[in-house]
C-alpha cells in the first residue's frame, strides 16, 4: 500500500485514467468497465433544466405514498423541492423556497439550503431551511429573514412554510418524535431546537457544540436525541427530565486527531458523519467522518449505552493507507431493513462538497508540485455490510447504463422493495443540465439514481 500522498494521487490518476473518464463519454464503450474495476449500474433521472441546483445533502425522503421527496442546495441562490413518482418515473419541481419565503429579488441573504433528513406525519413530510453562506459578501449577513419549518401535503404537492426556527442559520439534522409529535432541529448555531407540530412553535433547547457540529442526529425508541462532537463525544438529549447530557465514558471509533497548524482537525472528521436509527436492534449505525468507520451505537446497553466498531467503510485503496489520505465521509448511508445491510456510499477522491472543498493542505502542495497534478472526481464506489453476517461487501463504481459515472452523492435511502436511492453529482453529457465542472474539468448535473440488488 502506498503510504506517500503525491504518489497515492498519481496512482489515482492512472486508475482513474483506465476508466477513460478524463475523455469524452462519446469516446467510450457504454456498458463496458476495465479490466479488474468493478461498476455496478444505475438509473438515473435528472431534476431540471432551469433552476440548475449544485449541491445535495441529506434532503430526501421515500414517503409512505411510495413518491420521493428531495431538497436540491446551490451556494448562493436558492433550495428547491422535487417529487419524484417511481410508478411513472416523472419528477415533478414542488418549489423555490427563496420565491415562497418571499427573499428573492430584494438583495437579502435567502434560504440555499435543504439540509436535513425529512420526516413523515400525518401525510406531511416536513423539513426544516437552512442558509449558511447564502448571499452577497457585501450585504449584512443579517438581512437573512431566519430559517422556518417547512411541509409538504403528500396529496396535492404543496409546500407551505411554518413557523420561525430562529434568527440565524438554521438546521443541518433533523429528526422527529412521532408518538410525542415533535421535531427536533441541529442548528448552525451549535443549539438544539424543539418544534411542537401542533402549536406550530419553537423551543430553543440550549446549545450542544461550540465547534463544528455534527450533520445528522437521531431519536431512538424512547424520544430521546442524539448528536455527536469532536473529539469523537457525543451527547443526548432526555425529554423526560428536558436536559442535554455530554456522555462521560463513551467515545466514537475515531482513529486519530491532527494538531499540525497548517491544517487543524478538532472538526467533523472526529464525529459521526451520519448515523441512522434502526427499530429492529433497537441500535444506532453510523459513519466516522475521517475514518469512514461503521459502528454501532447501542442506547440500551449500560447508563451510556455502547460504542462498537464493525468495518472501516472507505474504498478499498484507502483501507491499509494513511488515514488522513481517506477523503471526508459521504451523507449516502441507508439501512435496508428488507435484506439487513448498511449500504455506503463513499469517494475514491477529493471531498464530500462536489471537488470545492480541497481535503488536506499539505497534500495540495504536494500534489500541484507534482508531475501529475490533475485533480480526479470524487468518484462514487458502493459497498455494503450485513448486519447478520458482518461481511463488507465491494459492490464497485456508480455508473449509468450509458456509461456516466457518480460523481459525489450526498443522500441515500431504502424503498420497501429494498431498491437504494441515491442523490448526487452524476456526470453530465447534454449542455442544457450541466450545472458546474468539477475542479474545472468534469460537468455534472444533479440527479437521482436507483440500485436494485434483487438485480
Amino acid at each position: 500500500m502506498v503510504r506517500d500522498s503525491a504518489a497515492f494521487i498519481v496512482i489515482l490518476s492512472t486508475v482513474f485514467s483506465t476508466l477513460c473518464a478524463c475523455r469524452p463519454i462519446h469516446a467510450r464503450q457504454p456498458n463496458s468497465s476495465p479490466s479488474g474495476v468493478h461498476t455496478v449500474e444505475v438509473r438515473s433521472y435528472r431534476f431540471s433544466r432551469i433552476d440548475k441546483d449544485a449541491q445535495m445533502w441529506s434532503g430526501m425522503y421515500i414517503a409512505s405514498n411510495g413518491k420521493i421527496y428531495i431538497g436540491l442546495c446551490t451556494h448562493g441562490d436558492a433550495a428547491n423541492v422535487y417529487e419524484f413518482d417511481p410508478q411513472t418515473e416523472t419528477m415533478r419541481h414542488l418549489a423555490n423556497l427563496t420565491i415562497l419565503a418571499e427573499e428573492r429579488g430584494k438583495g437579502i441573504w435567502t434560504t440555499g439550503k435543504i439540509h436535513v433528513r425529512m420526516q413523515e406525519l400525518d401525510g406531511c413530510v416536513y423539513f426544516g431551511s437552512f442558509c449558511e453562506d447564502n448571499g452577497p459578501p457585501a450585504i449584512d449577513a443579517s438581512s437573512y429573514n431566519g430559517p422556518h419549518w417547512y411541509r409538504i401535503y403528500m396529496e396535492t404537492g404543496k409546500v407551505e412554510r411554518l413557523s420561525l426556527i430562529s434568527s440565524f442559520w438554521g438546521l443541518l439534522g433533523q429528526a422527529m418524535d412521532k408518538q410525542r409529535r415533535l421535531i427536533y432541529g441541529l442548528a448552525e448555531d451549535g443549539h438544539l431546537y424543539k418544534y411542537y407540530i401542533d402549536e406550530d412553535f419553537t423551543e430553543d433547547l440550549g446549545r450542544v457544540d461550540n465547534w463544528d457540529i455534527c450533520r445528522t442526529i437521531f431519536a431512538d425508541d424512547k424520544g430521546c436525541i442524539y448528536g455527536s462532537y469532536p473529539p469523537g463525544k457525543i451527547w443526548k438529549y432526555d425529554p423526560k427530565s428536558d436536559r442535554i447530557f455530554d456522555l462521560q465514558y463513551i467515545s466514537l471509533p475515531i482513529i486519530n486527531v491532527s494538531r499540525t497548524i497548517a491544517n487543524p482537525m478538532l472538526d467533523r472528521k472526529a464525529q459521526w458523519r451520519i448515523i441512522e436509527w434502526d427499530p429492529t436492534d433497537k441500535a444506532a449505525y453510523g459513519i466516522v467522518g475521517g475514518s469512514n468507520m461503521l459502528f454501532k451505537f447501542d442506547v440500551h446497553d449500560g447508563p451510556e449505552g455502547t460504542v462498537t466498531p464493525l468495518a472501516q467503510m472507505c474504498a478499498p485503496p484507502f483501507r491499509e493507507g494513511d488515514p488522513f489520505n481517506i477523503p471526508h465521509a459521504t451523507l449516502a448511508m441507508t439501512l435496508s431493513h428488507k435484506e439487513r445491510k448498511i449500504y455506503y456510499i463513499p469517494v475514491l477522491a477529493g471531498d464530500f462538497d462536489y471537488g470545492a472543498v480541497d481535503l488536506n493542505v499539505y497534500l495540495k502542495e504536494k500534489v500541484t508540485t507534482s508531475a501529475s497534478s490533475e485533480r480526479l472526481p470524487p468518484l462514487s464506489y458502493m459497498i455494503s455490510y450485513d448486519l447478520e453476517t458482518g461481511r463488507r461487501q465491494d459492490i464497485g463504481l456508480l455508473r449509468t447504463p450509458d456509461g456516466r459515472y457518480a460523481y459525489g452523492l450526498g443522500g441515500a435511502e431504502t424503498d420497501k422493495d429494498g431498491r437504494i436511492w441515491v442523490v448526487g453529482a452524476f456526470e453530465e453529457t447534454q449542455e442544457d443540465y450541466v450545472i458546474r465542472r468539477i475542479s474545472g474539468l468534469y460537468p455534472y448535473s444533479m440527479q437521482l439514481a436507483c440500485y436494485d440488488p434483487a438485480r
